[in-house]
């Protein structure tokens, strides 16, 4: 009896704990949160030089904090040559080896940073598009930072938290969370409505319409494909869209420019890209709703450079405020045109273009339509 009692006091004191540091992660994001916030609005206006001077001095923090606290990069950095704690340039920077998604998954106990407490680590992986998923930890400054980033976004095309937002989206692990009846009820609290987009028909696109057209979102997130999709099937009926009365947002795929014609004379709203991905979160985002804008870099939380000099090259991410897992130099799996003059290691503060990726959906016989980025998740 004694023994049960001491092993009840023990399971409550882990519960306890396992609280404590919850709450405690839970604030520190909301603190990273607010900080993050703050800096946009304020470093707003800053030009080329000043940004590049911030850019490289977080990096510096960046790379010594991995190369300090994980025990993979330290190992990388003396492979290298290389001594983060000198202070080093972007040309420098460039030399170190590109990051690839197998090692990775190869190494992710070794990314792991030891200063930050496995109670504040939140466990998250990718959908799979660019073949076996990735899982990868974040603690509370790398959330706070993500999230305040998207949300400046948001908010800077006029949808601020709490108006109504309605997701033509899909991802397996989100789908599945919408089925939860917490996740339903923060639904319905912060005025969101998911409709899923990885099995479409025009039956069922119609029904999205009359439900949207009844809901009157004050903004649309949806995936390319699957918005064009839904412009192409109410301009076969000669209907138009009377929602959203603000913003349409586009994302997880490249936008082409027969995709947005359509969506232009399918719905009023202007039409903005974001670009973004789950391992690395909110990357860039066209606040100039036309098809030739730029997609803006959040380089408050990133350092975004191509990989080799040409025009359009792959992407290499560094995240400037990955506490429990660093990502230097990252090939996150997408092309982009870049910038005339861009050069590896060194920050880029817009993309000309994002290329890459645009997945084939599965089209039925009967008209029904699966997504390509569903498909994967089929064969599991």
């Amino acid at each position: 009896m004694t023994r049960g009692r001491e092993w009840l006091g023990r399971g409550v004191s882990a519960a306890l704990e396992a609280a404590r540091h919850l709450r405690a992660g839970t604030r520190e994001v909301a603190a990273h949160y607010s900080a993050g916030i703050r800096f946009r609005a304020t470093a707003q206006g800053w030009d080329a030089a000043r940004r590049e001077e911030h850019v490289l001095r977080q990096l510096h923090v960046a790379v010594r904090r991995a190369a300090r606290e994980a025990p993979f990069f330290a190992e990388r950095f003396r492979a290298a040559g290389f001594d983060p704690s000198r202070d080093f340039s972007f040309d420098a920077f460039a030399r170190l080896p590109v990051l690839e998604r197998p090692e990775i998954a190869a190494h992710t106990e070794a990314m792991l940073a030891t200063a930050v407490a496995p109670a504040q680590r939140k466990l998250d992986g990718t959908g799979g598009s660019t073949g076996v998923p990735l899982q990868y930890w974040s603690g509370p400054e790398e959330r706070g930072w993500r999230l305040s980033g998207q949300d400046y976004f948001m908010e800077s095309l006029g949808i601020s938290r709490g108006a109504s937002v309605a997701f033509l989206w899909g991802h397996h692990i989100d789908q599945r969370e919408r089925t939860h009846w917490k996740e339903r009820l923060r639904d319905s609290v912060t005025n969101r409505r998911f409709y899923d987009c990885f099995r479409l028909s025009p039956a069922v696109l119609l029904d999205y319409h009359r439900d949207m057209t009844a809901f009157a979102p004050s903004a649309l997130v949806a995936y390319a494909s699957a918005l064009d999709a839904l412009a192409t099937t109410l301009l076969e009926r000669g209907l138009r869209a009377t929602y959203p009365s603000t913003r349409i947002v586009t994302g997880a795929e490249k936008l082409w420019p027969q995709q947005r014609a359509r969506v232009e004379a399918a719905f009023a709203a202007p039409v903005h890209e974001r670009y973004g991905s789950r391992d690395v979160g909110f990357i860039a985002g066209q606040y100039d709703g036309s098809s030739a804008g730029a997609l803006e870099v959040d380089w408050a939380n990133l350092l975004i450079e191509p990989e080799t000099s040409d025009e359009q090259s792959a992407i290499l991410v560094t995240k400037l405020h990955a506490d429990a897992m660093p990502m230097i130099r990252y090939r996150v799996g997408d092309l982009a045109r870049f910038p005339v003059g861009s050069r590896p290691g060194t920050p880029v503060f817009a993309l000309s273009e994002v290329v890459g990726r645009q997945l084939d959906g599965l089209h039925l016989p009967d008209g029904r339509w699966v997504h390509g980025v569903g498909i994967p998740h089929l064969m599991k």
